[in-house]
This record gives structure tokens, C-alpha cells and sequence, in this order.
């Protein structure tokens, strides 16, 4: 009799096996939603650093990469992004040797961005000048950057974003808003 218990699992054995199994079913799905939470941060990380990368541009050249609500062709400030932030390859359609690189956001999705200055535009730094970071817009500009979020689809609609006090990024778009202040 004892040898015929050896072969089999017991009751208890497989009642614990089917409870484990539902622990770990049941921790799926929040570490999915985590996965999530931490990739929309590490997108407005990167968000913030292409707005960065926007002002050094005016910075170097005194003017903006695009005309006032325009988007931004991101592959001209991509020279003056960390190489630490997310880049994606995409080929020039004037040369197809030369790849230029686009900052993507955490699903790989190309950040949309767009500048607008309403006519107070102050100097920044002069090239070579020391900078502190961040910097910030001059008074009367503001730069938008967003990311389309997980599905890709660009939900949220630029131009409001940059004339509301308080930002809000509709359903999974996030990005970075940087206004100046002052006169």
C-alpha cells in the first residue's frame, strides 16, 4: 500500500500546485501594467531630453528647427541628443546611404514635436556659451513633444497642449511641455 502512494500525487500536492498556479496567473496581468507605468515614464524622459535638444538647436543657430506650429523634422536635432536616449534608424529618401537618426519612444514610435513662439523670442545662450540645464524656452515660446504611446496613434492634439495651463495627454500619449516665463 505504501508503494502505490509513492506514484501518485496526493490531494494536497495538487491542490498546492493549482494554487500556486493561480498566484502567479493572478500576478501577470499588474506586471504587465508595471512594464507599462515604467515605459511611459522612460518616454517623458525622452520627451524631455528632445525638448532640450530642440533649445540647443535654436541656441546654435538662432532660430527654430520648424515655423512657428509646424512640426518638427526631428532628424535635424538628433545630432544633439544623448546617445543615451532611444534612437531609431530611418533612411533619408534623398540619400539612401545615409541614415539619419529619429528619437522613438519606449514602443518605438517616432515623438512628434511642434514650437510655438508668439513673437517674444529673447535671445538664448550664444553658441559656446556655458549653459545650465535644463534650459528653459524663451518667454512667449513653447515646446511641445509627444509620444504616441503604446498604440502608435497620436491622440492628443498639439496645439491645445501648448496653450493650456495645465497639460493633458489624451488616452496612452505622454511627452514632455516646456514654456517660457517671464517678459
Amino acid at each position: 500500500m505504501e508503494r502505490r502512494n509513492r506514484a501518485w500525487y496526493t490531494n494536497f500536492d495538487v491542490i498546492l500546485g493549482i494554487g500556486v498556479l493561480a498566484v502567479v496567473a493572478a500576478g501577470v496581468p499588474w506586471l504587465g501594467q508595471q512594464l507599462n507605468v515604467a515605459k511611459n515614464v522612460r518616454s517623458r524622459d525622452h520627451a524631455a531630453r528632445v525638448a532640450q535638444a530642440i533649445l540647443d538647436y535654436h541656441a546654435e543657430k538662432g532660430q527654430w528647427p520648424a515655423p512657428n506650429g509646424q512640426p518638427v523634422d526631428l532628424t535635424v536635432v538628433a545630432g544633439a541628443i544623448s546617445p543615451t536616449t532611444t534612437e531609431g534608424t530611418m533612411v533619408s529618401p534623398r540619400d539612401q546611404q545615409r541614415p539619419l537618426t529619429v528619437p522613438v519612444d519606449s514602443w518605438g514610435h517616432p515623438f512628434v514635436a511642434a514650437i510655438y513662439d508668439e513673437g517674444a523670442a529673447e535671445a538664448l545662450p550664444a553658441a559656446g556659451a556655458l549653459r545650465s540645464y535644463p534650459m528653459a524656452p524663451p518667454p512667449g515660446a513653447t515646446i511641445v513633444v509627444v509620444s504616441p504611446g503604446r498604440d502608435g496613434v497620436l491622440q492628443t492634439n498639439l496645439n491645445v497642449l501648448a496653450h493650456v495651463a495645465t497639460p493633458v495627454f489624451l488616452g496612452d500619449d505622454t511627452g514632455e511641455v516646456l514654456r517660457g516665463t517671464g517678459s
